[in-house]
């Protein structure tokens, strides 16, 4: 899929008994897309911010294939009340423009070489740019030519905090010594990224520093790593895909005003 600077609406799947979020969009791939978006499925309201690619494919694993099934687009309408409101319309055209991957039960995506990102439940993190979520049910779904030929299982979880910005707002209220600074310099930023530990457990930092000079960061250093410190229980560690992760932000600290 393309990169957006908006979080997209995912594709759905059908997989397992259950319904799940697909993060992955198979219709764009082949030359057909190409025909089947100058159809007369698509119109001017087909495109909005969270979804970009003016549609929404229906999956199913039928059989270990990867098979689309429906496939639908927002439309904005006005109902007796003279209110908007927006209701989902088929889009029948696919069915033909992809006629060369027809099947009985639907269009067997049989181009897809591909390891897709599937989930459900509870959002566990998110970030307002295409697919860049995880939910707290997700499964790696191995596909060779449209045909799903291994899963992987993982259970997403918070291990501790609740935020990044819950950190934020405790070291922002905390306090550090400005000896050594010159008094012209009223704020800096730093970056931080969080090590981890084979339990999850915060273990380290690795800090950047921007608006200080080198002497400067030498002073500081230890002062930041001290105040990051103390608040280390407020840091949001979560585990993705079996692996720890805490996102890398960038903080301000800015020198308090004088009495």
């Amino acid at each position: 899929m393309k990169g957006h600077a908006t979080g997209q609406v995912s594709e759905l799947l059908s997989f397992d008994d259950k319904s799940w979020s697909m993060f992955y969009c198979p219709l764009d791939m082949v030359e057909q897309s190409e025909e089947w978006h100058r159809s007369n499925d698509f119109e001017k309201d087909s495109w909005n911010t969270g979804c970009w690619r003016g549609y929404i494919g229906h999956w199913s694993i039928i059989n270990n294939k990867l098979i689309l099934t429906k496939v639908v687009r927002e439309k904005s309408t006005i109902d007796s009340l003279n209110r908007s409101r927006s209701v989902y319309v088929e889009m029948s055209h696919v069915f033909k423009c992809y006629s060369k991957y027809a099947t009985p039960k639907g269009i067997f995506a049989s181009w897809v070489n591909d390891t897709i990102r599937i989930g459900r439940g509870r959002l566990i993190r998110y970030n307002h740019m295409a697919f860049d979520r995880n939910q707290e049910e997700e499964a790696l779904l191995i596909i060779k030519k449209g045909i799903v030929t291994k899963v992987k299982y993982f259970h997403n979880r918070i291990v501790q905090g609740h935020s990044m910005r819950d950190f934020g707002k405790a070291i922002v209220h905390d306090s550090i010594s400005w000896d050594g600074i010159s008094d012209n310099v009223k704020r800096f930023l730093f970056r931080m990224k969080v090590n981890h530990d084979e339990n999850g457990h915060v273990d380290s930092f690795d800090l950047k520093f921007y608006k200080l000079t080198p002497e400067q960061e030498i002073i500081m250093k230890p002062r930041i790593l001290e105040l990051v410190s103390r608040h280390r229980n407020d840091i949001l560690v979560m585990q993705i895909l079996d692996k720890y992760v805490t996102e890398t932000y960038t903080f301000p600290i800015v020198r308090p005003k004088k009495d």
